[in-house]
């Protein structure tokens, strides 16, 4: 099989890496995969084995509401060379799936992208990838909107989440016939990788409290509480391509915490970790479940999003996790949610399927071959 996965990533990295670790399972199964890449490159999110095709990139802010690409907010012009570029690579790639992650039921400002790359592809299946909380549209056209184009557009959807945990009726509740087109595959977890000695100790963060808000430009306000709360058993990893310049804030606060850029062993760290403070995107929460560490969410909910909150609740109600608002976010009130959280058992989060990847290729194959 060949297997075209379209994914663009506005603000964190999230969806890229979901994406490549997709494509990554498709080639180890022996079939080909690429991943077009529709945000800012993001080395650590990037597949290992897949092709990546990097399309000119844009970028988006915390509220959504503009694109930007390299030279300031995207142009026209801009988003019309990237759908030649994707029907381009589409035609001369001649998948028999194209996957486009999150659209339709997301990223509605790259609707004409989209839908040129399905009609680049007449012969292939069609199916999108979504992550286990969709969020949902505050208008109801939009709502309509996107169920008619899942409708008319596509041959199904991969859901990545586990229904005993969340179903997704909780965020997006779809009628029948839609929810029969759903598989749900589980959730995608990015194998624990093995760093050796020269790469970083295996005992790193033992007994540290790691704070963390993914690989984008997010997670100022809480990174400024933990950078004022800490102590030398404190490890901050900021992401995002302005990373530096945040890291050189948070350090002239003049706290004791240590404060670096995002590693490639953070699930290593995770699992030598005493707490982790985190957001709740899809792929930290996975992380946080194969580390068994305990947690504090603190869950993005920039200009109405629901996703993250949405998560964090279930693992609170579910696994114990801790829980602590944004709007409630201090040093103060994040100190006390440590001690507390430090004197309660460890989570135990067997109960969750992390088979996304096999669930997804088994799903495909499926597919594929009632077509032939």
């Amino acid at each position: 099989m060949r297997i075209a996965v379209l994914v663009t990533h506005l603000l964190g990295t999230g969806h890229l890496k979901r994406a490549s670790l997709i494509a990554d399972g498709f080639m180890r199964a022996g079939h080909e995969a690429i991943v077009l890449s529709g945000g800012f490159p993001a080395p650590n999110a990037s597949p290992d084995l897949a092709a990546l095709i990097q399309l000119t990139p844009i970028r988006s802010d915390a509220s959504f509401k503009a694109l930007y690409g390299e030279n300031g907010e995207a142009t026209p012009d801009l988003l019309a060379q990237r759908r030649i570029e994707i029907g381009e690579t589409l035609t001369g790639f001649a998948p028999d799936m194209l996957i486009t992650e999150l659209f339709p039921f997301g990223r509605r400002k790259l609707a004409a992208e989209f839908e040129a790359a399905i009609d680049a592809v007449p012969e292939a299946l069609v199916y999108c990838s979504i992550r286990d909380i969709l969020q949902h549209p505050r208008k109801e056209g939009r709502i309509a909107e996107a169920e008619t184009r899942f409708a008319t557009l596509y041959n199904g959807a991969f859901l990545h989440g586990d229904p005993s945990l969340v179903p997704l009726e909780d965020s997006w509740a779809l009628a029948e016939p839609l929810m029969s087109k759903v598989t749900y595959t589980g959730y995608i977890a990015e194998p624990f990788r093995a760093l050796d000695a020269s790469q970083a100790p295996q005992t790193v963060g033992k007994n540290e409290i790691i704070v963390a808000a993914g690989g984008g430009s997010v997670g100022d306000r809480l990174f400024e509480a933990a950078a004022l709360a800490g102590d030398g058993t404190w490890r901050l990893l900021v992401g995002g391509h302005d990373k530096d310049h945040r890291i050189a804030k948070l350090k002239a606060l003049g706290g004791k915490t240590i404060i670096e850029p995002t590693r490639p062993d953070f699930q290593t760290l995770l699992t030598n970790a005493s707490l982790a403070i985190v957001q709740c995107g899809y792929n930290t929460a996975m992380d946080v479940v194969q580390s068994g560490v305990r947690t504090i969410f603190v869950p993005f909910e920039g200009d109405g999003e629901t996703e993250q909150i949405t998560r964090a609740r279930a693992f609170a109600e579910r696994f114990g996790c801790g829980m602590l608002r944004e709007k409630d976010l201090s040093a103060t009130a994040l100190k006390a949610k440590v001690q507390n959280m430090l004197e309660t058992p460890k989570p135990d989060y067997g109960a969750i399927s992390l088979e996304g990847i096999e669930g997804t290729i088994s799903a495909a194959e499926t597919a594929i071959r009632k077509c032939q």
